[in-house]
């Protein structure tokens, strides 16, 4: 009795295992079928900005690092704007002597802006210091900060 009982639970638990799956295909006249496949995708953007970054004393020049689309998941009608705002009106302030700065210009940020399926697109930046600036540059460490804003908007 036991062992009839075994299997007719086993029976019943396969059973239960088993999920029916049905669809519904409509034929055309020509014997022909059309079966919609789709997905939804949310909204979604990722992006890589540049990391703290050391410019060497009286280079003309230094790249900085990229702002770098990761993920991008937009509607077609829309773009993400990435903007750039220094903390000090694009100065290096001496961190000791507020009065005492050094200039620059940030370059590769005029226009980032990333459409659909621009995935990996990236907008190196780089800071450039003239001679000028750099000779009357006093001694010691001197820091700006860069805040890079996203703005999900229509194209």
């Amino acid at each position: 009795m036991k062992k009839v009982l075994s299997a007719g639970l086993a029976l019943l638990i396969l059973a239960l295992c088993a999920v029916p799956a049905f669809a519904q295909t409509t034929l055309n006249q020509d014997g022909s079928a059309a079966v919609t496949i789709s997905t939804i995708g949310e909204e979604d953007y990722q992006f890589t900005f540049p990391a703290d970054t050391v410019i060497p004393w009286e280079a003309p020049s230094t790249d900085i690092g990229a702002v770098t689309a990761t993920k991008l998941i937009i509607k077609p009608t829309k773009v993400v704007r990435v903007s750039v705002e220094s903390a000090n009106g694009y100065a290096l302030v001496h961190t000791e002597d507020a009065e005492k700065t050094i200039a620059y210009t940030l370059s590769g940020a005029d226009s980032l802006v990333f459409g659909p399926g621009e995935v990996g697109k990236s907008f190196p930046l780089s800071v450039g210091v003239t001679e000028e600036q750099w000779a009357q540059a006093a001694a010691g460490e001197h820091r700006d900060t860069l805040t890079f804003t996203v703005e999900y908007a229509d194209a």
